[in-house]
């Protein structure tokens, strides 16, 4: 992230940064450092205004979403994630982001209100450890760290396959994995890995159905990311509630996880 960004000869590049309260630490040690150097296209991107991004940005842009109160940030993710792509529209002939996004905000809504299989719940609810595997672009690793957040539970993300590439030798049959968009030629190794050797639930968020438990999700060219991540959520909201947990407070985790605190 920004961190390892302090690395980098960035000269030639245009940076963006996001931040959802604005005081992300390493990244206004990032864009601080740009400025000295006297790098001119850097641009931010908050939930909050005023904020320390701004002071460090050529321009520093405010999401219409609106402050998120709860520690899970949720609809700033989707927010700042539309913005980004929205970015290459002008140079994308008949954008299906533009052309597709009302059936996306409708789609959108249905995913985020549907009901649930209480027996999958339940088990996602019983389960010590929650795996998530899928592609690397983003949806599992952040509906990882909201299973910590919203259902207080441990989880780990398994990129690509790496499921059923030696972790199978430490997993319990009462732990779950749930597979993002699994890739069709991998299903099969999945369930006799995971489901008959392991004996572990394995569930799949998919617009198709496949040969494991599936939550369906329906398809919007464009939008495909963003609708499994929202599926995400439902899960893990009706997981938490189930459980009876406060998803506005967290125990220990902070709102701002890692908050700029020098002048």
């Amino acid at each position: 992230g920004a961190r390892q960004a302090h690395e980098y000869d960035l000269s030639r590049f245009t940076v963006f940064g996001a931040s959802n309260s604005g005081r992300t630490k390493e990244l206004i040690s990032l864009f601080t450092q740009l400025k000295r150097q006297g790098h001119t296209s850097r641009f931010g991107l908050s939930a909050n205004r005023p904020c320390l991004l701004e002071d460090v940005t050529a321009k520093c842009y405010t999401l219409t979403c609106g402050k998120e109160e709860a520690v899970a940030a949720t609809k700033s993710v989707v927010e700042q994630a539309l913005f980004y792509r929205a970015l290459l529209g002008p140079w994308e002939k008949d954008s299906p982001i533009v052309a597709n996004q009302q059936e996306a905000s409708r789609k959108a809504r249905e995913v985020l209100e549907a009901e649930l299989d209480p027996e999958l719940v339940r088990k996602l609810a019983a389960a010590p450890v929650i795996y998530f595997a899928g592609r690397n672009n983003g949806v599992a690793e952040e509906l990882t760290l909201k299973t910590n957040e919203i259902t207080h539970k441990k989880s780990d993300y398994l990129e690509g396959t790496y499921a059923v590439h030696g972790i199978e030798e430490i997993m319990r049959p009462e732990e779950v994995v749930l597979v993002v968009d699994p890739f069709p030629e991998e299903i099969e190794k999945f369930t006799t890995t995971l489901v008959d050797g392991v004996g572990m639930t394995v569930i799949a968020v998919a617009a198709e159905e496949t040969a494991l438990p599936t939550v369906r999700i329906p398809r919007v060219e464009g939008y495909e990311t963003i609708l499994q991540l929202l599926a995400g959520w439902n899960v893990l909201v009706q997981v938490g509630v189930s459980l009876g947990i406060n998803l506005d407070k967290a125990e220990r985790a902070r709102k701002i996880g890692n908050e700029f605190v020098g002048s």
